[in-house]
C-alpha cells in the first residue's frame, strides 16, 4: 500500500489537567491535525472519531478515501478498534495497525512536526484552555510552514492538491499564507490563556 495513504494516530496530553490531543499524521506530505480530548479513554476516543467521520460524510466525503489505513500508539484508548475500523454503517473501511513498544521509528517525521507544534504550545503547557478552534489554529500554522522535504511546499499545499481543500476544512485545517504562519507562542496569546509548568521558585500562571 503507498505510503500516501497510512496516516499516524498517536496522542499526548497537557502537564495540567486530564486534556489530551489526539495526534492524526499523515507522512507523505507532512500534514496533521489534531483532536481534543476530555480525557484518555476509549469512549472519549470513540464519541470524538465518530463525530469526525460525521463530520466528513456530511460534507460527502467518505473516511474511507481519507483513511484507508492507520497506525497507532498500543494504548487503551484505541480499545474499540471497530470504531476506527468500521465505517458509521458498521461496515469495514480501515485498515488498523498498532506500533511496536519502544519503536519510535515506526512513526517517521511525526517528531519534526511534533517540534513545530512545541514551538507554539512549549513543552509543559496545558491544553485545559483549549477549544477545538484553538487545536484547529495551531495545527493550521503548522500546516502552513514550508518543509524542505516538499521542494518548499506546505503540508496544507500538498494535501489540498492530494484531497481538496474542503477535505482539509472538514478536518478542521484552514490555508495560512507562509508569509502569515506563526510558529510561536504569540500565536495564542490573543486567542487563549496559556498555562505552564512554574520553574523552580517560579509562579503559575497565564499568557494572556
Amino acid at each position: 500500500m503507498a505510503a500516501s495513504v497510512a496516516f499516524f494516530v498517536c496522542c499526548f496530553r497537557s502537564w495540567l489537567g486530564e486534556t489530551y490531543l489526539y495526534v492524526i499524521f499523515q507522512p507523505f506530505c507532512n500534514f496533521m491535525f489534531g483532536l481534543l480530548l476530555d480525557n484518555k479513554t476509549a469512549a472519549e476516543a470513540a464519541l470524538k472519531i465518530t463525530t469526525l467521520k460525521n463530520t466528513l460524510r456530511g460534507g460527502g466525503v467518505r473516511s474511507w478515501d481519507i483513511f484507508p489505513l492507520l497506525l497507532a500508539d498500543n494504548s487503551g484508548e484505541f480499545a474499540n478498534v471497530l470504531v476506527f475500523t468500521q465505517d458509521l454503517d458498521g461496515e469495514p473501511e480501515t485498515d488498523l495497525f498498532f506500533c511496536d513498544p519502544n519503536c519510535a521509528f515506526q512513526k517517521p517525521r511525526v517528531e519534526k512536526n511534533h517540534t513545530i507544534f512545541r514551538d507554539i504550545v512549549p513543552e509543559g503547557s496545558s491544553f485545559d484552555c483549549f477549544t477545538q478552534e484553538t487545536v484547529n489554529l495551531i495545527f493550521s500554522h503548522v500546516n502552513g510552514t514550508k518543509r524542505k522535504v516538499l521542494n518548499g511546499k506546505t503540508p496544507y499545499e500538498i494535501f489540498s492538491f492530494l484531497h481538496s481543500k474542503e477535505v482539509a476544512s472538514l478536518l478542521g485545517i484552514t490555508e495560512i499564507p507562509a508569509t502569515e504562519v506563526i510558529q510561536s507562542p504569540i500565536l495564542l496569546k490573543s486567542k487563549t490563556p496559556l498555562v505552564q509548568k512554574p520553574q523552580s521558585g517560579g509562579i503559575e500562571g497565564c499568557f494572556s
